[in-house]
């Protein structure tokens, strides 16, 4: 019974080990997947497909059309659509004042916003290949943009509570399978220290990448890698110290019961030694008693 109790908390702790793994990825993904993370890395990527796509320069067409775009403003102040080989682009005319620069930027936000919150009818998986595009214009190279999108993030935030939910079902597992009750704080804690060793470097990767496309989507995916390495890091510490506490607590414990223990056997073997003095009083002798008659 014994052997196959330590067999079945090998087995969990294994399990757990891979969990942890498991959660880490999706908790980075999760992390990574923030709108403002989203946007610093997918904002020359947009702008380079574009580019391409269109086959003209951009920049250069608006600059083209700033002056008709302010007289459509004077006429019709609100906005101004700019539409160029497919691609189009509705543009405020407060904006407009504030030069090319502002417009393209204005612009580059705009479709990354509706990548980002586009409503996608597909499932995660079916997305792959699916011809649905938040893009102004249809692209060749068939990005999948979903995968940098809110729909996306909420997906992978889904399957890391469904990964917590079991790593807490495997610790409580671990604490009915050990004897040591105070393992099932220390070994978590040190599986989750080791879990988190491969997100210190995990960025390392996006180097290695000669894609540019597959480059801009590694480095949103690992953007937060390094916070989730903090994040297993220091609680698997946490783990590990709280398990010493109450390893120490309980040692102490013990060692309180077994002086008690022979504080009390040794007052009992005291009580049995010690007799009560019996206090004998002074009779007068029968002689006594004779003289005064």
């Amino acid at each position: 019974m014994g052997f196959i109790r330590g067999a079945l908390g090998v087995f969990a702790s294994i399990l757990l080990f891979i969990v942890f793994l498991a959660g880490g990825v999706l908790l980075t993904l999760t992390l990574s997947l923030q709108y403002e993370n989203v946007y610093e890395h997918v904002s020359p990527l947009i702008q380079d497909t574009i580019q391409q796509e269109v086959g003209v320069d951009i920049p250069a067409e608006i600059e083209k059309e700033i002056n008709s775009a302010n007289i459509s403003c004077e006429n019709y102040p609100g906005e101004y659509n700019f539409t160029e080989q497919g691609f189009s682009l509705t543009i405020s005319c407060d904006m407009l004042k504030n030069g090319t620069s502002a417009i393209i930027n204005s612009g580059i936000e705009q479709i990354i916003k509706n990548i980002y919150y586009y409503d996608y009818t597909c499932s995660f998986w079916k997305c792959f290949s699916s011809s649905e595009s938040p893009l102004p214009i249809s692209s060749e190279q068939n990005i999948p943009l979903f995968l940098v999108s809110d729909f996306a993030r909420n997906y992978w935030k889904s399957k890391f509570y469904l990964a917590l939910t079991i790593s807490i079902i495997l610790m409580l597992s671990i604490f009915f399978l050990y004897k040591k009750k105070h393992n099932f704080l220390i070994v978590p804690g040190i599986l989750l220290v080791a879990a988190s060793l491969p997100f210190f470097k995990i960025e390392s990767l996006v180097s290695i990448s000669g894609d540019k496309i597959f480059f801009a989507l590694l480095s949103i995916f690992l953007a937060k890698a390094k916070s989730v390495f903090h994040i297993f890091f220091f609680t698997g510490i946490g783990l590990i110290v709280s398990g010493i506490i109450l390893k120490l607590f309980i040692i102490g414990f013990k060692l309180s019961n077994f002086f008690n223990k022979n504080k009390s056997e040794v007052n009992k073997q005291e009580k049995k030694i010690k007799k009560p003095e019996v206090i004998k009083e002074n009779k007068p002798l029968k002689e006594d008693k004779v003289k005064k008659k």
